[in-house]
């Protein structure tokens, strides 16, 4: 690619960190939509647009769009740049979550056990990412029914996150508010009920009133428990494509 392709695309990164989503994706997908489809003859600058574009859709709530530019991104930084560099890293990640999203919920395991060995032996089994990327597995373990080791490993994270960070880092107060849902879905509901008090106390403790975390954690202590959850029992739908 050219260097005004890599131009573009940081224009689109200065529209995201404007808060305008919709004009990067717009940007992106014309400068992409000439793109050769195919990875293996993707440039650096090509591999980054693609993986912007895909984050970029999933944070519109475009999931099922992300998911082509998501695989490609991967696809050609594994080969670009090798796995276990932080750019192949960062577009695993990706398409982690978009598969996530969509229901792949397999894949996307496998992905975020990729992730978690490649940034441990980068940045230290205590880092941030490497603990957000716990609760991320967790979360995708969950949805697939494996509730007790989903629970075990986002208390583990969360724990961990808690001695390293202390109580009031949004992150850890994020996890520890996910754990409580879990445990509400799952029928323990005194655990729930103790997680989602601690978890609003250090919202109101840390945060700014008008903090969205705190009122999605508000949201959240207020939702019913998942009458459809059968622990320990995979979706009966778990979309595997190819």
């Amino acid at each position: 690619m050219s260097p005004a392709f890599g131009e573009l695309t940081g224009q689109a990164h200065q529209l995201v960190s404007a808060g305008d989503l919709a004009g990067a994706q717009q940007l992106l997908s014309d400068a992409l939509s000439d793109a050769d489809p195919r990875p293996d003859h993707a440039s650096p600058e090509l591999a980054e647009a693609a993986g912007l574009q895909a984050r970029v859709l999933v944070a519109l709530g475009e999931p099922h769009s992300a998911r082509g530019w998501a695989a490609f991104a991967y696809a050609a930084s594994t080969r670009l740049h090798g796995r276990d560099d932080p750019r192949t890293v960062a577009a695993a990640a990706t398409l982690a979550a978009v598969l996530h999203r969509v229901g792949s919920y397999a894949r996307a395991a496998r992905l975020y056990s990729d992730v978690i060995i490649e940034l441990t032996a980068s940045d230290g089994p205590e880092s941030l990412r490497v603990l957000a990327a716990h609760a991320d597995l967790a979360t995708v373990e969950y949805a697939r029914g494996q509730c007790e080791v989903a629970r075990e490993r986002l208390q583990d994270a969360w724990e961990l996150h808690r001695e390293v960070y202390g109580d009031g880092h949004p992150s850890g107060i994020k996890m520890l508010a996910r754990l409580g849902s879990m445990q509400r879905d799952c029928g323990e509901f005194a655990d729930s009920h103790d997680t989602l008090t601690l978890a609003r106390e250090l919202c109101r403790h840390v945060l700014a009133a008008d903090d969205p975390l705190t009122a999605q954690v508000a949201a959240l202590a207020r939702t019913a428990a998942n009458p459809n959850l059968v622990c320990g029992r995979a979706p009966s739908a778990e979309r595997e494509a190819p």
